[in-house]
């Protein structure tokens, strides 16, 4: 009788603690939160970023269309520059150079790439010639040159 009363026991307890089989409504929510979550966000085109992070001074959303490198230009210093160090030397460009405005003047695409031409304002009255090239890498576009010079 002993034996039949811990295993009884054990038992209750055990089921206290299960764990909701499949067809739990909990399941069910975690999986469409996941899916939620993991669905990429579809691509806003280059030159719709290209007009919103200039205006907004907004070096992070336009470092996120950067290829890995970037043919990064700037009032004549060049070089190739990873995603991260294209990144910062916009924000330096920024922080320098407040937009008054900015406007693309120009635009032209390919199979596989879009070039634009793009005028920035100043805050000092300053005008700056803005050129990207970008190129279709999967279903995206990325950035793979940008140009700011003395216009």
């Amino acid at each position: 009788m002993k034996k039949f009363a811990v295993i009884f026991f054990l038992a209750i307890v055990g089921n206290a603690f299960a764990q909701p089989t499949s067809g739990d409504i909990s399941m069910e929510l975690a999986e469409s939160i996941d899916s939620v979550i993991l669905a990429p966000a579809p691509q806003q085109p280059i030159d719709v970023i290209l007009v919103k992070s200039f205006k907004e001074e907004n070096a992070t959303l336009l470092a996120s269309y950067f290829g890995e490198n970037v043919d990064f230009s700037i009032l004549g210093k060049a070089n190739f520059y990873s995603r991260s160090q294209a990144k910062q030397i916009l924000q330096h460009f920024f922080a320098e150079h407040k937009t008054k405005n900015f406007e693309i003047i120009h635009k032209a695409n390919a199979e596989k790439s879009q070039y634009f031409i793009g005028e920035l304002l100043t805050v000092a009255g300053n005008k700056y010639r803005v050129t990207v090239n970008s190129k279709t890498v999967g279903k995206n576009k990325l950035i793979n040159s940008l140009t700011i010079e003395e216009h």
